[in-house]
C-alpha cells in the first residue's frame, strides 16, 4: 500500500477551513483508499454508495446522520447528487453537520464526499 500522509494530512486541513470537503479524481486513483485511512469502513461514519445497506441507511440522511459524531464519509457520492450543494436536501444535511466554526478552527468534523467527477452533472 502507498503511504498516504501527505494526502491525509492535506484532507485535514481542508477539514479545518470547510465543513465539507470533497475528493474528486479519475476512476482507481485512490480516493476511497484515501477515505478509508481516515475513516474506517467498517465505522457508522462511513457510507459507501455502492453498498446497498448504506444506500439504505441514508435513504432518510436525517435519520441516519444525526446521531453520528465526528467525520462522516459518503463514498460514490456521485449516487446521491441530491446531497450536493446545488439542491434544497443539502441544507438540510448542513444543519445536521457539527456547527459552525471560525476559519482554522475545525475538529476535523464533518463531511467528506468521495466522487469520480466525470458522472457528476454540476
Amino acid at each position: 500500500m502507498i503511504a498516504r500522509k501527505t494526502d491525509v494530512q492535506a484532507v485535514r486541513t481542508a477539514l479545518k477551513r470547510s465543513r465539507v470537503v470533497g475528493l474528486l479524481g479519475p476512476r482507481q486513483c485512490g480516493k476511497t483508499t484515501l477515505a478509508r485511512e481516515i475513516v474506517a469502513p467498517d465505522s457508522l461514519n462511513y457510507f459507501d454508495l455502492e453498498s446497498p445497506a448504506s444506500l439504505a441507511r441514508l435513504s432518510e440522511p436525517e435519520t441516519a446522520l444525526r446521531p453520528l459524531k465526528g467525520l462522516i464519509v459518503i463514498d460514490e457520492i456521485q449516487h446521491r447528487p441530491e446531497l450536493f450543494p446545488r439542491h434544497a436536501l443539502h441544507q438540510k444535511l448542513r444543519r445536521l453537520l457539527p456547527r459552525p466554526f471560525r476559519r482554522g478552527e475545525g475538529r476535523g468534523e464533518g463531511l467528506l464526499g468521495v466522487a469520480y467527477p466525470a458522472v457528476l452533472s454540476v
